[in-house]
């Protein structure tokens, strides 16, 4: 019976990041998964009855990204509120919100988000003062960019019914409320939206990872969220594959079914359970065991206790669940590692592949103990380009030896450490994260851009036990991959996030082409 291929590629540049065959120039798909990979006399007798052919010109092919830390859901359903990421001052915030008013229903929440204030003249935060000039009359939120700081117009924080002793709520010198909120959790229900704008935020958040040549995404995603990604999915209207962390919250629920992390379809899995340790650097939440520069007496703090969290550990290797920990203190690594360390069945955590989300500080000792329990480090390069530069966010909490023992990258490969990259959206962009990584002026952080392209495609497949399927492009594996403008093997690599993302291919179907392409 003769074979009839569904998509073949040729005179390409593909890496294929396969060790056992790294190189070729053409590849055919059948039934969403590669059919053959090599060269163009492995891929002509199919070309006369593919349904479709793909000259690529010389272009460069890579395995399809994976985004190993996302929450793409919450950003594609933020996209319809006023982004801030180019704002360069709270002025230019409030003229962004009150052009954005009318959009808004009467009583609707008022929304922002995306801010850095670490790159304005003042490096502060917005306050209740500056966002009342936006409106009195309707709740404003406006969120920073790493999602763990709000900020509240005095309306918001009387709707939200919160109080001068509820934790995480800034006060000034008087004991009043500034409007600025750290790290509380439960104000995100009450300003989430209906079932439909979720399903839209889907979709939209597909979208920009086929944009960015992003095929597969794992998914931090809020509560209940899940149920929606499989609505969508069951439309036939997801274009990227989704692996959904679930909150540690619903943690009991999948005990009770016996689901555990790996179970799911080819387009949507069931990923880790997602416990939080520790805030953030910006919001100077994440849990350290120095003050932060200019804060006296500041060291963050824990948003999970010892005891709670070893609990919370014991339960998931009773039951076989993978552990996603976000922890990017080194107080919170620590108490991470020890907790590990005092299970007793250290084979079986190996196994597991238990994480740990971000780790911006861990120092080599740490590291090295991580390796020898099996943890995988799921960090990301986007931050060491956006705040890890000279005069950058890391400068204004650190001093200067601690930035430079912060994302260390060679140094934890070099230790042996399974390392998978995501975007955590700041910014969303692979592209932008291998150039982050393969440029920083720091020894400490630098990787080749064969390693960090790694971390992107086979580690980041690892990660969510998907190294079988994903990752690479070998015959039998799911058929995603990129098609980029230049070479990111032999391009400068000051030049690589200017590469442009030319086509993205998921399972053999083109979900994104670029005009010209």
């Amino acid at each position: 019976m003769k074979v009839e291929a569904d998509l073949v590629v040729f005179n390409g540049n593909i890496i294929t990041m396969d060790p056992q065959n790294p190189q070729a120039s053409a590849l055919a798909v059948k039934s969403y998964k590669i059919l053959t990979v090599g060269g163009e006399d492995e891929v002509m007798d199919l070309v006369p009855t593919a349904r479709r052919v793909i000259d690529l010109g010389g272009k460069t092919v890579v395995p399809g990204f994976i985004d190993a830390h996302t929450h793409i859901t919450s950003d594609g359903v933020r996209l319809r509120h006023p982004q801030l990421g180019d704002a360069e001052s709270a002025k230019d915030v409030i003229d962004i919100l009150k052009a954005a008013l009318p959009m808004y229903e009467k009583g609707e929440w008022v929304q922002g988000f995306g801010y850095d204030e670490s790159t304005w003249a003042t490096k502060r935060y917005l306050t209740a003062k500056d966002l009342d000039k936006v409106t009195e009359e309707a709740p404003v939120m406006v969120t920073r960019v790493d999602g763990h700081l709000a900020s509240v117009n005095t309306s918001g924080f009387k709707k939200l019914g919160l109080s001068t002793k509820t934790e995480g709520v800034e006060t000034d010198k008087a004991g009043k409320p500034t409007g600025v909120l750290k790290d509380i959790d439960d104000i995100w229900s009450k300003t989430w939206p209906g079932p439909d704008r979720i399903r839209e935020g889907i979709k939209a958040g597909n979208d920009i990872a086929n944009q960015l040549g992003i095929t597969t995404v794992v998914d931090n995603a809020k509560k209940g969220a899940l149920k929606h990604i499989r609505e969508v999915e069951m439309e036939r209207e997801l274009t990227a594959r989704m692996v959904v962390n679930i909150p540690v919250e619903q943690m009991n629920h999948l005990i009770s079914l016996g689901v555990t992390s790996g179970m799911g379809s080819p387009m949507v899995r069931i990923g880790g359970v997602k416990v939080y340790t520790d805030g953030s650097i910006g919001a100077m939440t994440a849990a350290v065991t120095k003050d932060y520069k200019g804060a006296r007496g500041n060291k963050g703090r824990f948003l999970t206790d010892a005891k709670k969290y070893a609990s919370i550990v014991k339960k998931a290797v009773e039951h076989d669940i993978q552990l996603v920990t976000h922890a990017i203190g080194d107080a919170a690594i620590e108490m991470v590692l020890s907790t590990f360390e005092n299970i007793d069945d250290k084979a079986r955590v190996r196994e597991q592949r238990h994480r740990i989300e971000h780790a911006e500080m861990i120092n080599e000792y740490q590291i090295r103990r991580a390796v020898s329990l099996g943890l995988i480090l799921s960090m990301q390069p986007n931050f060491v380009g956006r705040w890890q530069q000279i005069g950058g966010l890391y400068d204004t909490r650190f001093d200067d030896e601690r930035v430079r023992g912060m994302n260390m990258f060679r140094v934890a490969l070099d230790n042996g450490a399974r390392v998978c990259f995501g975007s955590d959206g700041m910014p969303y962009g692979p592209l932008y994260g291998i150039w982050s990584a393969t440029t920083h002026h720091n020894e400490r952080v630098r990787l080749t851009v064969e390693e960090a392209l790694r971390c992107y495609t086979m580690e980041s497949a690892y990660s969510v036990f998907q190294e079988h399927t994903l990752g690479s492009l070998t015959v039998g594996k799911r058929a995603d991959f990129v098609v980029l403008s230049e070479d990111i093997l032999r391009v400068a690599p000051d030049r690589i996030k200017d590469i442009d993302i030319e086509m993205t291919v998921v399972g053999g179907l083109v979900e994104h082409s670029a005009p010209g392409a």
